[in-house]
């Protein structure tokens, strides 16, 4: 399948660059077919930012491991894997009708072989330190090519603790201090929804590579402000779509692009439960957006990458009926109505006493559903006593069951973790050229959804067609 690879995935190398299968073993004194099956490759590129990689596939002996950029194991030996050819090519030491040329893991290191400067690091800065702004800050840190520069808030607390948990990040008591330092490539915008726009603008307009908190901003006209100056910049825009790599929507999304239960054609999504909601700004319609722009710019995320194609109109209904203290809708629901007919829905409430599955998967040729688990973490108190803190459901990822036509039930397994993959993605896109798998114009996208909704839930539920 070498011919069907995806190469848009990757910008550093054409594919007729790259030697393998039959040809590769021609070139190779001694080779040995090597059975089909699942190989973990461990790159030795510098810049190589993900760990270890799995692929399927039945590759070959011959390839020297000592000068190889990746190398596997079988038996009690090291194989090279992907080299640089005396001639500027690229070696690849599996068949060329292998599953894992569909893998774009595997082009990309195939890619960073290719390529033979050693980009710098690329410095990034903090706006906001709350709860995700430590998420990144933890993330940049462990991510080969980025380097945490430093971080400003509004709050002096909050920037001491950033710099007492990573020595040596500056501390910034302006944000025009951080828009203004020439060591910051990337600003990372982690306030309040109802101020990304305005920031990433700024940030921007400083020269700055953008990485923008959901939802990307509170309308889609501003949304395409921020793509249009980006692109007549040269400068990324990008919006930390943490969700899309989900353990559950890992498993979902990997069963429905391999066709396991068919052409999905009915989706529900449930996040909620019973309880006051929180008071910080969530909960404030005018920062947030709302109950449905606040959650459902995670979900709404998760659908539209799932079941791609035209959505011709929004429905959604809001209600108000108990926490009146704050102005997010108790209850929400949003449908989108796909051209072709299919249907996706997201509730969101605070009214829950009984949970709906996470997930609710309908195919032509099977089903999915994804069920809540109650999780606690258990610790011992100071004086010794067992302390049990319960987890909400939405803090533990759902299990995954499929069902097939006939009755039969199956738990998937839990996919391999792959760590940071997001920041990864971000270096390997900044440094290498390489496309990343969450962009800038998704998450417009899923603002215009969001937006459509609102504004239906205000016309009492008509439908509204996205912008």
């Amino acid at each position: 399948m070498r011919d069907q690879a995806p190469w848009e995935l990757v910008t550093a190398i054409p594919p007729d660059r790259i030697v393998s299968g039959v040809e590769l073993q021609g070139r190779l004194e001694a080779t040995a077919n090597l059975p089909r099956r699942e190989i973990r490759v461990w790159p030795r590129l510098s810049g190589w930012p993900r760990g270890d990689v799995l692929i399927e596939a039945g590759g070959f002996t011959g390839l020297a491991p000592d000068d190889a950029t990746a190398v596997f194991g079988f038996g009690s030996d090291e194989h090279g894997l992907i080299a640089v050819l005396p001639e500027g090519g690229v070696a690849v030491a599996l068949e060329d009708d292998a599953p894992a040329w569909q893998d774009p893991r595997l082009l990309e290191l195939i890619a960073l072989t290719a390529t033979s400067s050693q980009p710098a690091e690329i410095g990034v800065a903090l706006l906001g330190y709350g709860a995700i702004g430590a998420e990144h800050a933890a993330a940049v840190t462990a991510t080969t090519g980025l380097r945490l520069i430093g971080v400003a808030d509004s709050d002096p607390a909050r920037r001491t603790a950033a710099t007492s948990a990573w020595p040596g990040t500056r501390d910034y008591d302006d944000a025009r201090a951080l828009l203004d330092d020439p060591d910051v490539d990337v600003v990372i915008v982690s306030t309040p929804p109802d101020s990304h726009a305005r920031w990433a603008t700024d940030a921007l307009a400083a020269g700055k590579h953008v990485v923008v908190e959901k939802p990307m901003a509170l309308t889609a006209r501003e949304c395409d402000d921020l793509l249009a100056v980006g692109a007549a910049s040269g400068l990324t825009v990008s919006v930390y779509q943490n969700r899309r790599f989900d353990p559950d929507y890992r498993l979902i999304k990997s069963a429905v692009d391999s066709g396991l239960i068919g052409e999905v054609f009915h989706l529900e999504a449930f996040v909620g439960g019973y309880g006051h909601p929180c008071n910080f700004w969530h909960s404030d319609a005018a920062v947030s957006g709302g109950a449905l722009f606040d959650w459902g710019s995670h979900i709404v995320d998760q659908i539209l990458d799932l079941m791609p194609g035209d959505v011709d109109a929004v429905s959604a209904v809001n209600h108000k009926r108990v926490w009146h203290d704050v102005t997010n809708a108790d209850h929400a629901r949003m449908t989108l109505h796909f051209t072709d007919g299919r249907e996706a829905s997201f509730v969101y409430s605070d009214l829950a006493a009984a949970l709906k599955p996470r997930w609710y998967v309908l195919g032509t040729h099977g089903a999915i559903t994804g069920e809540w688990r109650q999780e606690s973490v258990v610790t011992r108190s100071p004086i010794g006593t067992l302390t049990e803190d319960v987890l909400a459901p939405a803090d533990s990822p759902p299990r995954v069951l499929v069902h097939s036509p006939s009755g039969d039930v199956t738990a998937m397994a839990s996919p391999a973790h792959e760590p940071h993959p997001f920041h990864s993605d971000l270096a390997l896109g900044l440094r290498y050229g390489l496309l990343p798998r969450v962009r800038g114009v998704q998450s417009r996208r899923v603002v215009a959804m969001l937006q459509a909704a609102e504004e239906s839930a205000a016309l009492g539920g008509q439908p509204v067609k996205p912008s």
